[in-house]
């Protein structure tokens, strides 16, 4: 069977070596993603993998990075990841490092040895959707962890030497709720050590639970002052000495700053921007109505 669905991914990734890993998502069940909805989860095959990377390696310098695509990579057993190492290694022996999309049920799903495995062999970071710090917001969107649950797999991750940039989805709790979730998320960062924290706006996307859940009044969409409003917050309560980047076409604002030095300009930016926008100026600065087509 072949890959259908288009392939993606982190603007991070931009100058990396990448390799189809997955189609699809063994969980495929929260509520705002768009992503991944209606492929069935498959696998490349060790000899695709091979087949891929020698017809791509020659385009890219010997030491660069590689980044496996696919929405949870890390889902996938053991014996199959390391049989793409092992491709890596036969093929472009002095590759950087690999990088790849996890859920915390990913990493759960891996012992600890397990994960001195992959980092031996050569994984250095993991993009994981941690979303929020608040389990209501969780909840209310399917997540299928709790921020407790995200803390002890992330501090595993630690522990095995690996690495992760983290996603932090504003107004994901839902009008009104702005201010619980920059607390809870501070203090869910303000645990753990991640290389990266990004964020976006949540957007309705046609298809999704979330698209009914709005039609129904099961869910209200915060304002983008909100949003801005919780981000405030947020960075605020955050200690935690962190990459932040927000630069991503759902943000209402974008940013990026080492958090443990450069964090007092952009809380004055945005405490100005605050000050000087009106409520409808600040909802003009995402059209979320248009980015619903998308």
């Amino acid at each position: 069977m072949e890959f259908a669905e288009t392939p993606f991914r982190p603007p991070q990734e931009a100058q990396s070596l990448l390799l189809r890993a997955t189609q699809g998502c063994t969980y495929n069940a929260c509520n705002f993603c768009y992503s991944s909805r209606g492929y069935v989860f498959m696998a490349a095959t060790q000899e695709r993998l091979e087949q891929e990377l020698l017809e791509k390696k020659g385009t890219y310098p010997a030491d660069s990075a590689v980044y496996l695509i696919g929405a949870n990579p890390m889902a996938l057993p053991m014996k199959t990841l390391c049989s793409y190492l092992a491709v890596l290694r036969r093929h472009a022996p002095d590759f950087a490092e690999l990088r790849m999309q996890s859920m915390v049920r990913d990493v759960k799903g891996k012992s600890a040895a397990d994960l001195r495995e992959l980092r031996r062999l050569g994984l250095r970071l993991l993009y994981i959707g941690t979303e929020s710090g608040s389990n209501e917001a969780l909840e209310l969107m399917n997540k299928g962890h709790t921020a407790e649950e995200a803390v002890e797999q992330l501090l595993r991750l630690d522990e095995a030497g690996i690495g992760y940039s983290t996603q932090y989805v504003l107004g994901l709790a839902g009008k009104g709720q702005g201010r619980h979730s920059a607390e809870a998320t501070a203090a869910f960062f303000n645990q753990v050590h991640p290389h990266r924290i990004t964020t976006t706006g949540l957007t309705v996307f046609s298809g999704t639970p979330l698209e009914t859940m709005v039609r129904t009044g099961r869910f209200v969409e915060a304002p983008e002052k909100e949003k801005v409003e919780e981000l405030l917050l947020f960075l605020e309560r955050l200690s935690t000495d962190t990459y932040f980047d927000s630069v991503h076409y759902l943000n209402p604002l974008t940013y990026r700053f080492q958090t443990g030095t450069e964090k007092a300009g952009v809380l004055e930016d945005i405490r100005d921007i605050l000050a000087t926008y009106s409520d409808e100026e600040m909802e003009l600065m995402v059209n979320r109505k248009l980015m619903r087509s998308l």
